[in-house]
């Protein structure tokens, strides 16, 4: 018996000719490509194939044509369920490639016995499509559909329905405008997206399997699923499928014409062995449903499409495919959306550069408040609640920032402090903000421990990272800075005549790497993100106890790694921790007025008539309580977006999303 490896055999073949429990009634000259539907119900499943000059054919479950659609060219095929009109209609659609024309023609499956599929739109294109697929954002409800030619060109657009036909989302001068467009590289052969885990799958024909964010609003750095021999386990990549199970697991599929048909897992990516089916001479085609995989037989006199169901699967490969699913049943439950209102203006800088937002509270003109937020890689910002720029003060490398207000110094003077974590010097930089037109000023530390070449508080600490603040219950401001190692220093803060005196009062500790924290001011209890693992709460008084208690547990459901950003969100009546769960792209409420109970979690999602993009990956948040004014009388929220776009959904620096805390109230109740 061949290798075995992780419990999957290397290479299988059936010993003897499969017993098929489905094969298509018709044959054509040329099956392209094809996709499976399943009814809501469970009770209906299609076969949608695209035969090139011979048009689109449609299969019921045992394989009977049921509709045969003639006088186009047609290549590629995918559906997805539940495209959402703003009237609440949902369709289930079918996408197909039209080389003759450019374009993609989309198809409405009503489920009917003898005519399944209805035209419901066509979209031009300014490529020739050898392929398409289709992807959904589970979270977001967003619906996406991708095209390649055969120069390695792949165009993405945004869909919309509205309810009679499926149309582009984005219009510029009433033409459709693709969301993302992007040369990959040679000739390609397939692409699929992984709906859960917002992964676009394109295949090099002879180079590999390229790994993109499927969404363009989190669109990451490609990487290779697999390339081909002698350094992978491919040699001539003809198609994918993806097979999906409960509880996030599932395998891609690939169906190579030199190695057979290959199995990776799709979330870890991991090779997991590849196999062979006796009587199907070249693997180019693979389609899968819930019941079994589809394979496309086209090397036999008279092509057909037949069916592998899970079993078979797993005597020729060890892979046990249990729990499937369709793409219908992987929306995300329980996450409520929330649209972006504003956004501020995008930093300066490229890359992974803004981080964390706090708030100055106009006392004598609310909605003139101040938002101020770190640029990593160069100052900190101010900006108004339309998110204009007012001020950008450069000078080090801030990546946490936290205010405290109606702070007393030495002379009796009112200020609002601020402080910030200095990665460029690993210190503590101190701040005083006000109403001016230049609102951040710089406070220099002249005692305690200063930095010998700024002024500036220098911290023990391995790396000055997350950073939140503290008035303690005699009004003394506090500063908690925290390291890379898991290290917490708490500084008591003084100023008098314009300057600043830090002392370190004590140190905390979490096993390993934090960064968002934040105080409770009415309990002194400090939150702590452990950003792999936990949230954690302490003791946030200068002689309280140093031990910490696990307040939530990253779970995979409600907190998935990396916990970033960490606020309070609190009034007379509401107390609330919410925590930017990273791994999700969501934030996570708990009722502090309830033991910490979990309340809900919310996305960001962007609103295209505003002109605003959503929220994905976030670092830092910030949530107000006090009335901002007629625009904001319960107060916002604010996030860091870490893949930011423009109305056209162009590429921008990154920026803050502001969200009326209205819109999030209704969802959390």
């Amino acid at each position: 018996m061949p290798r075995f490896q992780h419990t999957l055999i290397a290479t299988a073949l059936l010993a003897a000719s499969s017993t098929y429990a489905a094969t298509t009634s018709t044959s054509y000259e040329d099956i392209a490509d094809s996709a499976a539907w399943q009814s809501a119900d469970g009770q209906q499943s299609l076969l949608i194939s695209s035969l090139e000059g011979d048009g689109i054919s449609v299969y019921n479950a045992s394989g009977k044509e049921i509709q045969h659609i003639e006088g186009i060219e047609a290549l590629g095929a995918d559906v997805r369920y539940g495209l959402r009109s703003k009237g609440g209609k949902k369709a289930d659609i079918v996408a197909v490639g039209l080389p003759d024309e450019d374009a993609i023609a989309f198809y409405q499956i009503n489920g009917k016995a003898k005519a399944p599929l209805t035209k419901v739109g066509r979209l031009p294109l300014e490529i020739t499509p050898e392929g398409v697929c289709l992807g959904k954002n589970a979270t977001s409800g967003d619906m996406f559909v991708a095209s390649y030619d055969e120069a390695g060109n792949l165009v993405q657009y945004k869909l919309a329905f509205d309810g009679k036909q499926v149309i582009s989302a984005i219009q510029h001068n009433g033409k459709p405008t693709f969301v993302r467009s992007m040369n990959v590289g040679g000739e390609l052969s397939g692409c699929a997206m992984d709906d859960e885990t917002n992964t676009l799958y394109v295949a090099e024909q002879n180079v590999g399997v390229w790994v993109y964010g499927a969404d363009p609003e989190n669109v990451k750095d490609r990487a290779l699923l697999d390339v081909v021999e002698p350094l992978g386990h491919l040699e001539e990549i003809e198609n994918l499928d993806i097979v999906y199970q409960a509880h996030g697991k599932g395998a891609i599929v690939i169906a190579d014409e030199g190695q057979g048909f290959v199995l990776y897992d799709r979330v870890s990516h991991k090779f997991l062995g590849k196999f062979d089916v006796a009587g199907v001479e070249e693997a180019k085609l693979v389609s899968a449903s819930t019941q079994q995989l589809w394979i496309g037989n086209t090397e036999l006199d008279e092509p057909v499409y037949q069916t592998l169901s899970w079993n078979e699967l797993e005597k020729l490969s060890g892979y046990k495919a249990e729990n499937t699913l369709s793409p219908r049943e992987l929306e995300i439950k329980g996450v409520e959306l929330v649209r972006a209102h504003g956004e501020t203006k995008a930093v300066d800088n490229h890359g992974d550069a803004a981080d964390d937002p706090a708030l100055w509270y106009n006392v004598e003109s609310p909605k003139d408040s101040l938002i101020i937020a770190t640029n990593k890689k160069g100052g900190l910002m101010a900006y108004d609640l339309q998110g204009n720029e007012i001020q950008y003060l450069e000078g080090g490398k801030p990546n946490n920032v936290d205010i405290r207000q109606d702070v007393i110094d030495a002379d009796g003077n009112q200020i609002a402090l601020a402080a910030a974590s200095n990665r460029k010097k690993n210190t503590v930089t101190l701040y005083t903000i006000d109403g001016s037109s230049t609102p951040i000023k710089p406070l220099p530390a002249t005692q305690g421990t200063v930095h010998p070449k700024a002024p500036e508080l220098l911290s023990s600490v391995d790396e000055v990272y997350g950073l939140c603040m503290s008035r303690g219950e005699d009004s003394t401001p506090y500063v908690f800075v925290n390291g890379k190692d898991g290290q917490i220093e708490q500084w008591r803060i003084s100023v008098k005549n314009g300057e600043a005196q830090g002392t370190v009062v004590r140190t905390l500790n979490v096993p390993s790497q934090p960064e968002g924290c934040v105080v409770d001011d009415r309990t002194q209890t400090l939150y702590v993100g452990e950003e792999d693992h936990a949230i954690w709460t302490f003791d946030a008084r200068a002689d309280g106890n140093t031990e910490g208690k696990v307040f939530a547990k990253v779970d995979g459901k409600h907190l998935i790694d990396d916990i970033e950003g960490l606020t309070l969100y609190q009034t007379t009546e509401q107390n609330l921790l919410i925590a930017s769960s990273q791994g999700n792209n969501t934030y996570a409420a708990f009722d502090l007025n309830d033991q910490g109970k979990f309340v809900k979690s919310f996305a960001i999602i962007g609103d295209d008539e505003r002109g605003t993009d959503g929220a994905t990956d976030t670092d830092g948040i910030h949530a107000v309580s006090q009335n901002l004014g007629e625009e904001f009388p319960n107060g916002l929220f604010l996030a860091q977006d870490w893949y930011n776009i423009d109305s056209q959904y162009k590429t921008e620096n990154q920026n803050f999303k502001i969200v009326d805390w209205r819109d999030i109230q209704a969802v959390l109740k």
